[in-house]
């Protein structure tokens, strides 16, 4: 081996000796700065903060709350916070923000009711998928009238656990309600026979048969209704075959398809 080769190794052994010295001090000084995060008490929480709770009173985690000051604001566990919450009919989920020193924000998201169920004279408000959030409450405006039979279930589960069917028409039903930018609403879904679902439109019952189309059969009903000035007219119209409606009274029907209102619910 030659002087060149023998001077080479030897400074490639120095090389490798202050990559693992350089690797050693870095990970000194990493571990020396996770040190004092977790030690140093200007990171202890004193401060919690609770957001976006409407339905879910603050008083249901207020103990686990407290009991989060004085931990490290890096290291404590929420986990018993959202256990709890789960619990919650109204909880969604929950988003958790450190706010450097020592404050922690947490921000609850809740279901939103948006279907009014009468049962036996008991008011329930659910999902649009049809999960229970509570019962014995007030209607909300602007929501789905739910007419059925089924019993009401616990709090926090589906009405319809073994219905998909249901579930997913009543959701369907609530997206195109959203959706209808016409004059002509319809708050009512009657799902207490599948093979003939209704709706109603004033005194006006519309028919609307099986749960197919519905969109179809909705935008025609609202042509129907306004291109006919039907807006006063007690009767029904049946769209159980949406191409060949049956209207009653049907001399209250003239021509509505000459005024007829183009795809009122938007997709």
């Amino acid at each position: 081996m030659g002087l060149k080769e023998v001077q080479e190794k030897i400074k490639k052994r120095k090389r490798r000796r202050r990559r693992r010295i350089l690797t050693f001090l870095f990970l000194a000084f990493l571990m020396a700065i996770g040190i004092f995060l977790v030690k140093a008490p200007v990171f202890s929480i004193a401060e919690v903060e609770l957001l976006g709770n409407v339905k879910i009173p603050a008083s249901v985690i207020q103990n686990e709350l407290e009991g989060l000051k004085g931990q490290n604001i890096f290291i404590f566990k929420d986990k018993e916070i959202k256990g709890i919450l789960e619990y919650q009919s109204y909880f969604e989920g929950i988003d958790v923000k450190r706010s450097l020193p020592n404050k922690v924000i947490f921000t609850i998201r809740e279901k939103k009711p948006e279907v009014n169920y009468n049962n036996g004279g008991t008011v329930s408000l659910l999902t649009r998928d049809g999960v229970l959030l509570e019962v014995g409450a007030n209607p909300i405006e602007d929501a789905v009238t739910l007419i059925d039979n089924t019993p009401i279930p616990e709090l926090g589960m589906s009405l319809y656990p073994e219905d998909k069917q249901k579930a997913n028409l009543l959701e369907e039903f609530r997206y195109l309600q959203e959706r209808n930018i016409s004059s002509t609403k319809f708050p009512t879904l009657d799902l207490r026979d599948m093979k003939n679902i209704k709706t109603y439109y004033n005194d006006l019952e519309v028919r609307l048969g099986y749960p197919d189309s519905l969109k179809d059969k909705l935008n025609h009903a609202i042509n129907i209704i306004e291109g006919a000035s039907l807006e006063a007219t007690k009767g029904y119209i049946d769209l159980s075959f949406y191409e060949n409606p049956v209207v009653y009274p049907e001399t209250a029907v003239e021509s509505p398809v000459e005024t007829i209102v183009e795809s009122p619910v938007e997709n």
